[in-house]
């Protein structure tokens, strides 16, 4: 069995897959198959099966090209897989690319610029997913980043330039895995949302995620999360940091949580989970990183799994801890307010059930970023301790100087009770009810699996 024959039978199920085209004299392999009863469309490297040969390039676009219109047609998910053509080693031949057709396939309409239109147009509205095992670059590695989701073997790597150009062109010497290894890409970039140590890994996560993504039915077998002492949880003091997954732990079935980009902008947890076997996705702030605030590289992150959802249906729950969105020289220069305006288009295109959840703070713009009021959830829901407003106790505070006149300091008194008693909030009708810890699991099914939550 060749290396390509033992990808499929390890990501497919048994004798499921079937080939669109002969692939003899291609450097790809195009056809469909299932992934736990879940269609599927594949374009796979070869890999170390085949060398790089410069007489099939044509017909290996054309492939390319065939198959992700037909995956369109169809509607189901596209796995795209990359790996260096030839051996298993990581350098680069600059010379082993080069052939008469080089013009003719960067400026032709059906050269590689159909390959990556052709996967744009399909990943604008369908789930494409992209699979790293190997080194690649330009070219080749631009279509693996329309992706909804990226995952890739420490062996893998990706880059704009390989080094060898890099050095040509900017005479900077580099690595292959500095530029675009799995360690500068799941840290740094983002661009890659889960790394594993082996291809056999990396499958079967890939499968156990497919369940996530398209479950063919509900399950009826999971575990009860772990009894803990949910009162030494979240800590009272505002100000101290403490890591959400502990209260993620508390309520979605035991180890049913699957983490997305866990090492990229983790003040902000994003990743799919459980309750009585039904799945869900998780955007939570983590104040154990930059206070939970939420920064361009963060809300990026966000809008990645939100689009997921919209194309998936998949229910998303919000847990807020929350300052708001950063501020500061740092934070205008980065472009945060394209990113936060990218969140709320997220937020917008997404009509799924969705729940948003004040598990300590929730200040300003961070309530509308968690999908809050006005983005229609479900349900407003927030913990006993809660302090939901526009500025925190702290920052009324400072406001209420001797300056103000005696109505102004009964506005800002009115306002500091109302942050800090999620009751009067709900009193009012501005928060839909407010729970306890323990009562979480019980109002995840409720507020986006009951019937009333589809509707």
């Amino acid at each position: 069995m060749n290396c390509s024959e033992e990808r499929i039978k390890h990501l497919l199920d048994c004798q499921s897959f079937c080939a669109h085209f002969p692939y003899h004299d291609t450097h790809f392999i195009c056809g469909e198959g299932t992934i736990n009863q879940q269609p599927v469309f594949i374009i796979m490297s070869r890999g170390e099966d085949c060398d790089f040969n410069v007489l099939w390039q044509w017909k290996t676009i054309d492939h390319i090209i065939q198959t992700t219109e037909r995956a369109a047609v169809s509607g189901v998910p596209l796995i795209y897989i990359q790996d260096k053509l030839g051996g298993i080693d990581t350098h680069f031949d600059t010379t082993n690319v080069f052939s008469e057709d080089m013009s003719s396939l960067l400026l032709s309409p059906s050269g590689m610029g159909k390959v990556s239109a052709s996967l744009a147009r399909f990943a604008h509205r369908n789930v494409l997913i992209s699979v790293i095992l190997g080194p690649t670059s330009g070219p080749l590695a631009l279509p693996l980043m329309l992706a909804d989701l990226v995952f890739m073997t420490d062996r893998g790597a990706f880059c704009m330039g390989r080094p060898d150009m890099v050095k040509a062109m900017l005479a900077e010497a580099s690595d292959l895995y500095s530029l675009g290894g799995a360690t500068m890409h799941a840290r740094h970039s983002g661009q890659v949302q889960c790394v594993f140590e082996t291809e056999t890994v990396l499958f079967s996560r890939l499968r156990t995620l497919f369940s996530l993504l398209f479950p063919r039915q509900h399950t009826i077998n999971f575990t009860q999360p772990d009894e803990v002492d949910v009162d030494t949880i979240i800590p009272t003091d505002h100000r101290v940091p403490y890591d959400m997954h502990r209260l993620l732990s508390v309520f979605i079935d035991k180890e049913s949580f699957f983490e997305c980009s866990p090492d990229y902008a983790q003040e902000v947890i994003t990743g799919w989970a459980k309750v009585q076997g039904n799945p869900f996705i998780i955007i939570a702030n983590n104040p154990k990183y930059k206070g939970g605030a939420i920064h361009r590289q963060s809300a990026t992150k966000m809008v990645r799994m939100i689009n997921l959802a919209a194309k998936c249906r998949t229910p998303i729950l919000f847990i807020a801890d929350v300052p708001g969105f950063m501020i500061g020289k740092i934070a205008e220069s980065s472009g945060i307010f394209l990113a936060a305006a990218e969140l709320f288009k997220a937020h917008v295109n997404c009509e799924v059930p969705k729940l948003f959840l004040v598990a300590r703070k929730a200040y300003t713009g961070g309530v509308f970023a968690l999908g809050g009021p006005g983005f229609n959830p479900t349900a407003v829901l927030a913990y006993p301790q809660a302090n939901v407003g526009v500025y925190s106790v702290e920052t009324i505070n400072k406001i209420m100087t001797a300056s103000l006149n005696e109505r102004e300091h009964h506005i800002l008194a009115t306002l500091k009770a109302e942050v800090s008693h999620p009751e009067r909030l709900k009193d009012k009708g501005l928060l839909t009810d407010v729970i306890t810890i323990s009562q979480t699991r019980e109002k995840i099914m409720t507020y986006l699996f009951s019937d009333s939550a589809n509707l």
